[in-house]
Formats: structure tokens, C-alpha cells, sequence
């Protein structure tokens, strides 16, 4: 591998790698989203008088930030071995390209 292709896939992991902290801040704000959505379900369902406009709402938000969450976490871990398998590459353990 030339220099040139070295510091290409030089550029493209540390790009990766700025692009998955992004993606592990989206994971958080779908964590937060979830923790709402379970409030919402609580204070809806839990006391004496049932509001469904605070339980329904909260159902929703708690299945779609859970889903987004789990999307989210499989995008990073995906993303991380693609990483390590560049890096393994410009050490030279890796004996294949990407």
C-alpha cells in the first residue's frame, strides 16, 4: 500500500470515527426519548384518574426510542469493527483491504 492509499484510509477512519460519536450521541437522545416516553406512560396509566392522552402517546415513545436505540447501537457496533479493520490495515496486521 502506497503512502497516498495510507493516508486515505487515514482520513476515512478518523471520519468514521468522528461519524460514530455522532452516532452514540443520536443512541443517548433515543435513550432520553424512551425515558420521556416511560414517564408519560407512568403518569398516564398510574394514577387514580387514566389519561390516555398522556399513555398512549408515551407507548409509542417508548417503542420508538427503544427501536431507534437498538438501531442505533448496531450501526456502532458495526462501524466499530469497520474501523478496527482499517487500523489493522495501516498496521500492517491485516493481510486484506476493506
Amino acid at each position: 500500500m502506497n503512502a497516498m492509499e495510507r493516508n486515505r484510509l487515514s482520513q476515512e477512519a478518523g471520519l468514521q470515527m468522528k461519524a460514530l460519536d455522532r452516532i452514540s450521541r443520536w443512541k443517548m437522545i433515543a435513550l432520553f426519548v424512551s425515558a420521556v416516553g416511560a414517564a408519560f406512560v407512568y403518569a398516564g396509566f398510574a394514577g387514580v384518574q387514566r389519561n390516555l392522552f398522556l399513555g398512549v402517546p408515551g407507548i409509542i415513545l417508548v417503542f420508538a426510542g427503544f427501536l431507534s436505540a437498538a438501531v442505533f447501537n448496531l450501526g456502532l457496533k458495526n462501524g466499530r469493527r469497520n474501523v478496527e479493520k482499517m487500523l489493522n490495515i495501516l498496521d500492517g496486521e491485516g493481510s486484506h483491504e476493506v
